[in-house]
């Protein structure tokens, strides 16, 4: 078994849940396990995390390494680069005008 890595937190707020952070929870969970990383990903569907006009919102630990205007492609790109390659991908992160004021 392989040993725990990451904790990612994908908000599931009213605001993300209505641009679709349920499939792009099932599609990061299905990557996850494609990829044999569900033992080192611990995956949780949170509450808002504050930052709705920019969702939906992932958010990953050890870091805090914030992830923000999700969609497919950038949840695959997270699973390779950040959480099999041990890379946060850059052009997906949250920018410091994102961060709560």
């Amino acid at each position: 078994m392989e040993q725990l890595r990451y904790r990612a937190y994908l908000c599931a707020g009213p605001h993300c849940s209505s641009r679709g952070c349920a499939a792009l929870l099932r599609q990061l969970e299905a990557a996850l396990w494609q990829r044999g990383l569900d033992d080192a990903v611990e995956l949780h569907a949170g509450g808002c995390q504050d930052h709705c006009d920019y969702g939906p919102n992932l958010l990953i630990w050890p870091g805090p390494v914030r992830y923000a205007q999700l969609d497919a492609d950038a949840i695959a790109r997270i699973v390779e680069q950040h959480l099999a390659g041990g890379e946060p991908v850059a052009d997906l992160l949250a920018t410091p005008e994102m961060r709560r004021k």
